[in-house]
């Protein structure tokens, strides 16, 4: 435990119960179910680029990767720095398209227009699954920072930590969510600068950081570390592609050249974490020392020890703003695929009255939460749940969604055929012990393009099967890649 000082306190319960009053404005432009899981598809460059990039930026950037780069430098940082290039590629080939499908609430929905029902119930239940995980990780990681800093015990930390992302998330649902990381970003900037501009002070500048640094941890590549450089890339391209939450966020712009600027504009964001974030784990390398028991704690650690009153408070703002910007956005996903894609199948949810909507979700959205807290306070394979979830989605999602996007020949048969053939190479290769040092995606991937590629040509779509907004298929309805 730290000693935190009042002003520290003071900081920490204002931004506290911001992110809750925020929650209480943005319900209020609540109207229809459509506002609570899209805000409306009425959200601006200067919501939705902050929405993104915080997004993204989330437990995995500033604990595991961080802790990553204490143990090699900047070549654990790749994941981070190959969102720039990934941002890029969305806006280029998925954002337009993606907003554009008026027919498609959600990634699933998108799947199920494009493709056919098999292929919408496959990843509105990957979907789900993964973002019911990641909501928990996140909420365990929420959790951990409390504890570390603060000697809470953990599971009073976690409650702490979720319920206020519970509260904020189910009042204002995603404009609570838009509204919280525009606020957020900012925090995010401060707080990082703060530790690292303080960190490079303690260990006498940036000049002495470099040179007092073991070998090759200001290298982007170090020798023997390739395997993890290619990995930690391929992992970060359907990170974004295949993470309903950032999808989410897309179809809900208010146009579609808003979509693709804002990924642009996020693109650029990502490089300031690119550049901060492995510099977090090098200075807790220098100021720690070789030797600490929990890399992925260095964050918390490194607040704890070396920040002055003020600063303190901020910094660790700034890293409940990364971590509850991410929860707050899978829980949301959670539970709009559950109401738009998965109920279906139980009640005939399209029939309610949009206020009869707006209140399933919100119920849906709370219970969601609290399975999510009870999930990350008692369940402890949680962690090892969402990386069998993700492998899925990952593995058997991400090709059929390139090739929806891109290659108009790629039929309904090709994409659940690639689905099922990856997912299960991806398991299987996981269950396996990732063979040849490989992580899952890349076998999964190879086998991917083979099926749907094949599968595609020998069974083809037929006229009356649907394109991607509900059109029949043919090359003036389908508007894949088309970037006009």
């Amino acid at each position: 435990m730290f000693n935190i000082s009042g002003v520290d306190w003071g900081i920490i319960g204002a931004y506290m119960l911001g992110m809750v009053a925020i929650g209480f404005f943005a319900g209020k432009k609540l109207k229809g179910y459509e506002d609570h899981i899209l805000s409306g598809r009425e959200v601006p460059t200067h919501y939705l680029a902050p929405g993104l990039l915080t997004t993204q930026i989330g437990a995995g950037s500033i604990i595991g990767f961080v802790g990553l780069c204490y143990s090699i430098g900047y070549s654990g940082g790749w994941w981070i720095i190959s969102n720039i290039f990934t941002f890029i590629v969305l806006g280029l080939i998925g954002a337009k398209p993606l907003r554009e499908a008026i027919g498609s609430k959600t990634l699933p929905e998108w799947f199920g227009n494009r493709y056919n029902e098999k292929s919408r119930l496959f990843t509105s239940l990957t979907i789900a699954i993964s973002e019911l995980a990641f909501t928990a990780g996140q909420f365990v990681a929420g959790g951990l920072f409390f504890s570390v800093l603060l000697g809470w015990d953990l599971k009073i930390a976690i409650l702490v930590f979720s319920a206020i992302c519970i509260t904020y998330t189910v009042l204002g649902g995603l404009w609570a969510v838009f509204i919280t990381d525009f606020v957020q970003m900012f925090v995010m900037f401060l707080g990082v600068t703060a530790l690292v501009g303080y960190g490079i002070f303690e260990t006498g500048g940036i000049t002495n950081l470099i040179n007092s640094s073991p070998d090759g941890y200001f290298s982007l590549v170090q020798d023997g570390q390739i395997s993890t450089v290619i990995a930690q890339v391929l992992y970060a391209i359907p990170a974004v592609f295949c993470s309903f939450d950032i999808i989410q966020k897309i179809m809900s712009a208010k146009s579609p050249q808003v979509a693709r600027n804002s990924c642009y504009y996020a693109s650029i964001g990502v490089i300031f974490f690119a550049i901060t974030m492995p510099l977090i784990g090098i200075l807790g390398y220098q100021i720690l020392g070789p030797n600490v028991e929990n890399p992925e704690m260095i964050t918390p650690l490194l607040i704890g020890t070396i920040l002055p009153l003020g600063l303190k408070g901020l910094a660790i703002s700034a890293v409940l703003a990364t971590i509850m910007s991410s929860a707050s956005a899978c829980l949301i996903a959670a539970s709009s695929v559950i109401t738009n894609d998965i109920c279906k199948y139980f009640v005939a949810f399209d029939k309610f009255e949009e206020k009869q909507k707006l209140s399933i979700n919100i119920w849906l959205t709370l219970i969601l939460g609290i399975i999510c807290w009870a999930i990350a306070s008692f369940y402890d394979k949680a962690m090892t749940n969402m990386e069998l979830a993700w492998t899925a989605l990952s593995c058997g999602a991400f090709i059929p969604m390139m090739a929806g996007l891109l290659w108009k020949r790629a039929s309904a048969a090709g994409a659940i055929s690639s689905m099922i053939a990856g997912a299960l190479t991806g398991l299987i290769w996981l269950f396996m012990g990732n063979p040849l040092n490989w992580r899952p995606i890349i076998p999964a991937y190879i086998v991917g393009i083979i099926v749907i590629v094949i599968v595609s040509l020998v069974f083809p779509n037929n006229k009356n099967q649907k394109g991607r907004a509900g059109e029949l298929v043919n090359e003036s309805s389908l508007p894949m890649a088309n970037n006009n």
